[in-house]
C-alpha cells in the first residue's frame, strides 16, 4: 500500500503552523548553540582568553588566537561544540518535541514537568543514540571521501576543465546524498522510543527495519527537507575561503544564520517522521 508523502508534510506543516510550542525545545537548542558560537567569537578576549587561549594555540596554528585567524577556525571550533550539544543536549530536547507531538495529538495536557521527567528517563539511551549517529556520521564521512576521491581522481588527472570547485560542490553532494541515505534508518528511533516506549535496542532495530522495508518513502520524505538545507551546509563549508576573499566575520553570520534555517528544518523532520509513524501505526489496526 502506498504512503502519502505529499499529505504527510502537509499534516506536519499546519501542526507546527497551528501548534507552534512544538517548535520551543528546538528554540532552546538554537539558543544554546547561539551563545556557544557568541563565546566562541569572543574566546579569544578577556576574560574568556585565559581559558581559550592555550587550547587554541595547542590545537591549531598560533596565528589563530588574533584576528581575523580567530575567525577562520571559528566554524571548526563550532562543529566539535556543536557535537557535544547534540549528544547531551539536542536528543533530549528533540525527544520532548516528539513528545508534545504525540500529546497534542492524543489530545493530553502538554505540561513541562511531566514532559522533562519523561524524557528524563530515557536520556542514556538518547546519549548513547547520540554517539552512535555522530560515529556512523564521521565514519561515513571517510569513506565518502575516500571512495569520492578514488572516482574522481581519474577526471580530474584526463579532464583538466574540472576545477576544485565542481570537485568540492560534487564532495558535498555525495556527502549529502549518504547522509539522507543513512538518516533513513535511524530518523524513527528516537519517535519510536518517545511515542512507543520501546527500549533503545528495540527502537534501534524497529527503526532500521522500517527504513529498509519504506525506504523509498522515509527517503523521500526526509531528503527534500534536508536538500533546503544543502546550499547553508555549501556556504558553511566554504565559509574560510569565502571570508578570504570578502571579510573575516562572514563566517560568524553563516554559522549564525545556519543554526536557525536547521533548527526550523530539523522541527519538520522530526514531526514528518512521528506523524508517519502513527500513519502506520493506524494502518496497521
Amino acid at each position: 500500500m502506498s504512503y502519502n508523502i505529499r499529505k504527510n508534510w502537509i499534516k506536519s506543516f499546519e501542526l507546527i503552523l497551528t501548534k507552534p510550542i512544538v517548535l520551543l525545545p528546538l528554540l532552546i537548542i538554537a539558543f544554546i548553540e547561539g551563545l556557544a558560537l557568541e563565546l566562541i567569537y569572543f574566546s579569544t578576549r578577556k576574560p574568556l582568553s585565559f581559558i581559550a587561549v592555550p587550547i587554541i594555540r595547542k590545537f591549531f596554528r598560533a596565528n589563530s588566537v588574533h584576528y581575523p585567524g580567530n575567525l577562520y577556525i571559528l566554524p571548526d571550533l563550532f562543529y566539535y561544540i556543536e557535537i557535544v550539544i547534540y549528544v547531551f543536549i539536542s536528543i533530549f530536547l528533540i525527544a520532548i518535541s516528539i513528545n508534545i507531538f504525540k500529546n497534542i495529538k492524543m489530545n493530553l495536557p502538554i505540561k513541562t514537568a511531566a514532559l522533562i521527567k519523561n524524557a528524563s528517563k530515557q536520556y542514556l539511551s538518547f546519549v548513547i543514540f547520540g554517539i552512535i549517529t555522530v560515529i556512523c556520521l564521521v565514519l561515513l564521512k571517510k569513506v565518502d571521501i575516500f571512495i569520492f576521491s578514488k572516482f574522481t581522481r581519474f577526471g580530474l588527472k584526463n579532464f583538466t576543465f574540472i576545477g576544485t570547485e565542481f570537485y568540492f560542490i560534487g564532495l558535498l553532494l555525495f556527502l549529502f546524498l549518504s547522509n539522507c541515505i543513512l538518516q533513513t534508518f535511524l530518523i524513527l528511533a528516537i519517535p519510536i522510543m518517545v511515542i512507543q516506549k520501546k527500549s533503545f535496542l528495540k527502537a534501534m532495530g524497529r527503526s532500521i527495519f522500517l527504513g529498509f522495508r519504506n525506504f523509498r518513502y522515509v527517503f523521500t520524505l526526509i531528503f527534500f527537507p534536508y536538500l533546503a538545507y544543502f546550499p547553508v551546509s555549501l556556504l558553511k563549508s566554504g565559509s574560510v575561503k569565502l571570508a578570504h576573499r570578502t571579510f573575516p566575520e562572514i563566517t560568524f553570520y553563516i554559522t549564525g544564520v545556519g543554526i536557525i534555517i536547521a533548527m526550523l528544518i530539523d522541527c519538520f523532520i522530526f514531526i514528518c517522521a512521528s506523524q508517519f509513524l502513527l500513519d502506520k501505526e493506524v494502518a496497521k489496526e
